[in-house]
């Protein structure tokens, strides 16, 4: 005999079965569009974010080339500046021994007559100064020594050498004297 199953249920089985089917395709083709957009969106968040880095950096690189700049400005300020303190203390210095023959050379003229003594030079060496002249006579010489001694200025006078000779037929005496500054 023929058996026919006429039951709707074996049919709303099959049908149920497919729907699963659809949903859960439904379901992962719904996931993976979710996933995709995800990740595109975070491309497009981590695409701004490189590109915002990005300007940070020529930003930064720029405002880096301009301190470098005032670096060497100020560096070149700084030689400038000690270029220019020593030049100060040399001419300073250069003032301070800028008296110092001036005043020397007052002091001997005020303790000479000079219509008997005559100097022919007058050197500095070191502390020392050495005095070379000419006198008409050894008295001359004497109060010539004993009027720079008398003098503030000098704290030693000494007559070196003093000898006779002659010039144009006149004696005169040739004479060198060493004498130390104070101070």
């Amino acid at each position: 005999m023929i058996k026919i199953n006429l039951l709707p249920v074996a049919r709303a089985t099959k049908k149920v079965a497919l729907n699963d089917v659809q949903y859960q395709l439904a379901a992962g083709l719904a996931f993976i569009f979710v996933l995709v957009a995800f990740c595109g969106y975070r491309w497009q968040v981590l695409s701004e974010q490189v590109l915002q880095q990005t300007h940070v950096k020529e930003s930064k690189q720029k405002e880096l080339v301009e301190l470098k700049k005032k670096v060497a400005e100020v560096e070149n300020y700084e030689k400038n500046k000690k270029v220019l303190e020593n030049k100060n203390r040399v001419i300073e210095q250069l003032r301070k021994n800028q008296g110092g023959p001036v005043r020397l050379l007052d002091h001997v003229s005020q303790s000479l007559d000079p219509l008997k003594i005559w100097l022919t030079s007058v050197e500095e060496g070191g502390s020392q100064i050495v005095v070379d002249g000419r006198a008409l006579a050894t008295d001359d010489v004497v109060e010539f020594v004993k009027s720079l001694q008398r003098s503030n200025y000098f704290s030693s006078v000494l007559l070196e050498e003093s000898r006779q000779g002659t010039e144009d037929g006149l004696a005169i005496y040739q004479f060198r004297l060493k004498m130390t500054p104070k101070g």
